[in-house]
């Protein structure tokens, strides 16, 4: 027998290439597994990607209407003070706090009127609303009006006159 005959085979007679086949099927089986990963992985991050764009716009449409609101106060005659409350931007305004700082007394009150939450349409006004705990006549008082959005409108009451609204 030649050289090259007597390198094939082992001690035992069994040949040197039939350990391949147990090396092709194990690597075999870490492509697929390594495959099956690296598309677990891109999907996890395309899915998070997606995620992340949806929660930006929601954010950024959140900011775009929040800026965009706008109320316009006029002052209705009656005592306790009453206010006519127009919606001037294009989009609904909900109403959910409105705080009245009394600097004569001191006092602070948080939603002095039942009717709260309050929500207006664009181009809608509530027609006289009571802010209570204010005398027309004498009062110095700040009143903050809280939107749903985080916006605060705030009125500036002396001596039953509005001097300034925002």
């Amino acid at each position: 027998m030649s050289l090259a005959a007597k390198n094939c085979f082992r001690t035992d007679g069994k040949r040197k290439g039939n350990a391949k086949g147990i090396t092709n099927v194990l690597g075999a089986i870490l492509f697929i597994l390594a495959i099956v990963a690296l598309t677990s992985i891109i999907a996890i991050v395309a899915a998070e990607y997606s995620s992340y764009v949806r929660s930006a716009d929601y954010l950024s449409n959140l900011e775009r209407e929040r800026s965009s609101e706008s109320l316009y106060f006029q002052y209705a005659a009656g005592n306790p003070l009453k206010l006519n409350i127009t919606n001037t931007c294009g989009s609904s305004i909900k109403i959910t706090q409105i705080v009245v700082h009394d600097k004569t007394s001191n006092s602070l009150v948080v939603n002095p009127i039942a009717s709260i939450p309050i929500v207006l349409n664009p181009g809608m006004t509530e027609y006289n609303y009571s802010i209570t705990g204010i005398n027309t006549a004498s009062s110095n008082a700040t009143i903050m009006i809280i939107t749903s959005r985080g916006n605060a409108f705030i009125i500036a009451v002396e001596g039953g006159k509005v001097l300034f609204r925002n």
